[in-house]
């Protein structure tokens, strides 16, 4: 290996200090990978050689959350190691224990590790493994919540170190340390310690050119701000973070870094930059196993289509976190993940299931002994009490909530709490006593507004209203519904004017015009969009038919292709010629399945068209679809604006569209991440270079539908 990353340095595998810019075939995780796959195999190396690259092989697998390749390179190694290179062999030891960590396997990592014994003959690397070790150890304590002892451990591995000058080995792993170090200090509150040691980790990655560490200590110093809510900032470092993952192909890092990124921006209420980047990381997830991650993306996109009022997309994405996380989640993510779905299903209306997720998740909580998780789940246990007139119910809930409010101590949980008693009071009938209260609660909230604001404002106009002061209430509803935009919460925004309908129609009338929608906040907006394109083929003959004929069968098939595509919920943005394109994901988040289905429906519609008319079987239809990044809105010159949609995805339709025959489904390489979990087979495919755009990996896809026959001719 060239530059400072050696083959004769293995110990640099479990710091994760694989990638070497400057050598073409290490550049990123995946070419590293490959790169020492094919050493490997090489002929004349030695036994000790070959177990010392399977180590390298071993860590870029560890790395790139590639558990199985990983587990089996070990199993490998020890296989033809057979107890004569120990260092090897402690290396795998680790790499094994921290594949546990990286997966979010507690348990077994813990247990190996407490079993773990490190035995090799040089001093020096003894020192460092056994550094490593308890660093290890120290992740685990911290993943588990015993912070004070994981700085124990993170302090011992630092000083276990320094048995001689710093070294490329003992300046990686320091690096690592100092980042375990900063996210620890983080978790505690102390702030200002983990962002000295956040920029202490950034100074020695920089040093010795560690761009996974780098990236870590940029993302830590990220969330930093996040935690403080300076989503300005924090989008700045996760931003530089992302880079340096994309720019070395680490799909688990742009991944966490789509995650953050998508909640910084809906930290600021931007939900459409949100949901780009939650989309993004969700394309991520198809790369690799991470289900605990991908858990958590459905989750997050859940909150925005639950922003947004689309309830029944919201419940979609919190039963696809549930069934993850309760598969592979451990008893916090379950909680969490109960309490999505039964708030939606609370605002679905579907009580009993709402009740019951609830409870599964009070009763995880109180296990994990999660005060602030437990309010949480009270709060939506009082509303969905409140929601089945349960008033007894509601209050005993409520009096638990107050229990658990005081002991967390915390001035926005109190406040909540205090809204809550006035809820309840308004529907015991006793809106007088609730008045006080909720105004409370209401000042208190009105210092960092968020969605609690608003149901106060809610709640004090219908108190209001009950109370015979309908003036009072018409001000506090409208004051509701232009917070409610500004922080673009749709849901509530849309119960708010639900609400003022039955007070003052007129007033209702003025707020509803005034309102611009969620989707008129720019002319262009980012996405991440799949396209599907139909075309007919040989079309040839058919212009030289009658006039009526022609037009006849061309309004048939845009008719099939447009109710084809409204079926799947995709919308026809072009119909050029014989071409009709759709796109997936404007009004909702991209799901590449869809648009596989509609191009199989498309297929199946034109088969029907074939069977009802014998003329179309001189006529073929072929398909593509393509999924990536593009930007759409308002667009062109000034005397030809228009709605237009801009990115790879729009030119590899294309190129695709002159590869397939007819009744063929090619897909894109983005697509085929997507969608490969399918039952449909999927033939790789090379879409050869076309002016210099380069090769394009594709896939054709074979559908169980009815399939639109070959042309006539083409049969022949």
């Amino acid at each position: 290996m060239s530059g400072k990353v050696e083959l004769k340095r293995p110990l640099l595998t479990v710091s994760g200090y694989i990638i070497d810019a400057e050598d073409p075939e290490l550049r990123t995780l995946e070419l590293a990978q490959r790169y020492f796959e094919r050493r490997v195999g090489q002929p004349g190396a030695t036994e000790e050689e070959i177990c010392t690259t399977l180590i390298w092989l071993a860590g870029a697998r560890v790395w790139l959350h590639n558990a199985k390749g990983a587990m089996h390179t070990v199993a490998h190694l020890r296989a033809r190691s057979r107890g004569r290179f120990k260092d090897i062999e402690a290396l795998a030891s680790l790499l094994e224990i921290l594949l546990h960590l990286e997966m979010r396997e507690i348990r077994q990592g813990m247990a190996k590790l407490e079993v773990l014994q490190i035995e090799v003959d040089d001093a020096r690397t003894q020192a460092r493994l056994q550094a490593c070790a308890v660093q290890l150890k120290g992740r685990f304590l911290s993943a588990q919540g015993q912070i004070a002892e994981a700085l124990e451990c993170f302090e011992a591995a630092a000083q276990a170190l320094k048995v001689g000058a710093a070294q490329l080995e003992d300046l990686a792993i320091t690096a690592e340390i100092y980042n375990d170090q900063a996210h620890a200090f983080q978790r505690e509150g102390k702030m200002d310690d983990s962002l000295k040691l956040y920029v202490q980790a950034e100074t020695v990655c920089r040093h010795i050119v560690f761009p996974l560490g780098l990236a870590r200590s940029l993302r830590g110093r990220g969330t930093l701000y996040s935690d403080r809510k300076e989503f300005t900032e924090a989008i700045k470092y996760f931003k530089e973070a992302v880079d340096i993952y994309q720019r070395h192909d680490s799909p688990h890092g742009i991944l966490r870094c789509g995650i953050l990124l998508g909640r910084a921006y809906y930290g600021i209420h931007d939900l459409r930059e949100a949901l780009f980047y939650f989309e993004e990381a969700r394309l991520q997830c198809g790369k690799g196993r991470y289900p605990n991650d991908e858990a958590e993306v459905n989750a997050r996109i859940g909150d925005i289509m639950l922003s947004e009022g689309q309830y029944e997309k919201a419940a979609e994405y919190y039963e696809q976190d549930l069934q993850l996380s309760q598969v592979h989640g451990d008893e916090r993510s379950q909680s969490h993940a109960f309490r999505n779905t039964g708030r939606i299903q609370r605002l679905l209306g579907n009580f009993p299931r709402a009740e019951q997720c609830l409870l599964m998740s009070g009763q995880l909580l109180t296990k994990l002994g999660d005060q602030q998780g437990m309010v949480a789940t009270l709060q939506q246990m009082v509303q969905c009490y409140l929601e089945q007139n349960k008033t007894t119910q509601a209050r005993s809930s409520l009096n638990h909530l107050k229990d658990r409010s005081d002991r967390l101590g915390r001035n926005h949980e109190k406040a909540v709490c205090k809204l809550f008693e006035g809820i309840v009071l308004r529907h015991e009938g006793l809106s007088e006593k609730a008045l006080p209260l909720i105004k409370d609660s209401l000042q208190r909230l009105s210092q960092e507004p968020g969605f609690f604001t608003v149901l106060a404002q809610m709640e004090l106009a219908q108190a209001s209203f009950e109370m015979r002061q309908k003036d009072e209430a018409v001000a506090k509803f409208l004051e509701a519904i232009q917070m409610a935009r500004q922080l673009k919460h749709h849901d509530i925004e849309k119960r708010a004017l639900d609400l003022l309908s039955k007070v003052d129609r007129a007033e209702w009338a003025k707020a509803l015009r005034s309102s611009t929608g969620p989707t008129a906040e720019r002319n262009t907006t980012k996405a991440i969009l799949s396209l599907v394109c139909c075309e007919l083929r040989n079309t040839g003959w058919l212009w030289s038919q009658e006039l009526e004929r022609v037009t006849a069968m061309l309004d048939g098939y845009y008719e099939a292709m447009a109710q084809s595509i409204s079926r799947q919920r995709g919308i026809v943005i072009q119909i050029v010629g014989s071409r009709v394109i759709a796109v997936f994901g404007l009004e909702t988040s991209c799901d590449p399945v869809q648009g596989l289905r509609c191009a199989e429906i498309c297929q199946e519609a034109f088969f029907k068209l074939q069977g009802d008319n014998q003329h179309y079987l001189n006529l073929g239809l072929a398909c593509s679809i393509a999924t990536g990044h593009c930007i759409h809105g308002l667009m062109g010159a000034t005397d030809h604006k228009g709605y237009r949609i801009v990115g790879e995805p729009w030119e590899y339709i294309d190129r695709l569209l002159d590869q397939a025959v007819s009744g063929e489904i090619w897909v894109c390489q983005d697509t085929h991440r997507g969608i490969r979990h399918l039952e449909n087979a999927f033939t790789p495919r090379d879409v050869p270079d076309r002016g210099g755009e380069g090769k394009l990996v594709a896939y054709t896809a074979t559908s169980s539908r009815q399939v639109a026959r070959k042309p006539a001719k083409a049969r022949a």
